[in-house]
C-alpha cells in the first residue's frame, strides 16, 4: 500500500506558489533513498504534490552529494510535465544554494534536514541548455528520511 507521512516532507514557495511535496513509500520502497559510493553518499529525493499518487506533474527532485558528512554536489528540478524530460526547471544554469541543518544516520536510514533557496532555470528541449532569464525563484525546506539501496 502506498503511504505517505501525515505532513509534508518539503515546504514553501516556487515562483509565486505555495507547495508542499510529499515523499511517498510502499514497504521498503521510498522516494528518498541513499546509496554509499566509496567516500560518498549519494542521496535522491522526489517529493510529489500528491500524498497517494506517485505523479510527476509538478514533483520535486533532489540530488545531494555527501561526502566525509560535508555536502559537495547538489541538483534540484521541478518537473512541469508527466515526465523527467523538458520542459522543466533546474539547479543546473541556475543559482541554488543548499545548505544542510542536519544529517544523521540510524542504521539503514538517512535523516537529513535542510533548505534550498535560489532560482531555477526553464529548460525548454535536452537540446536547449536551461535558460536562467525564464527561471523561477524556489524556496523550500525539506525534512526528510531516506532508506538505504544496496545493490
Amino acid at each position: 500500500m502506498l503511504s505517505a507521512d501525515d505532513t509534508a516532507d518539503i515546504t514553501g514557495t516556487l515562483g509565486e506558489e505555495e507547495y508542499a511535496w510529499f515523499v511517498l513509500r510502499q514497504g521498503d520502497d521510498s522516494n528518498a533513498s541513499f546509496t554509499e559510493v566509496g567516500d560518498q553518499i549519494h542521496i535522491e529525493v522526489t517529493g510529489f504534490v500528491d500524498p497517494m499518487e506517485w505523479d510527476a506533474q509538478e514533483a520535486l527532485a533532489i540530488r545531494l552529494v555527501l561526502e566525509q558528512g560535508k555536502l559537495v554536489d547538489a541538483k534540484v528540478m521541478q518537473l512541469i510535465g508527466e515526465t523527467t524530460m523538458p520542459p522543466l526547471y533546474t539547479s543546473q544554469g541556475g543559482d541554488v544554494t543548499v545548505l544542510l541543518n542536519d544529517v544523521e544516520s540510524a542504521g539503514r536510514e538517512l535523516h537529513v534536514v535542510g533548505r534550498i533557496e535560489g532560482q531555477l532555470a526553464l529548460q525548454h528541449t535536452l537540446e536547449s541548455p536551461p535558460n536562467a532569464s525564464e527561471g523561477v525563484p524556489l524556496s523550500v525546506r525539506f525534512d526528510i528520511t531516506a532508506q538505504k539501496v544496496e545493490f
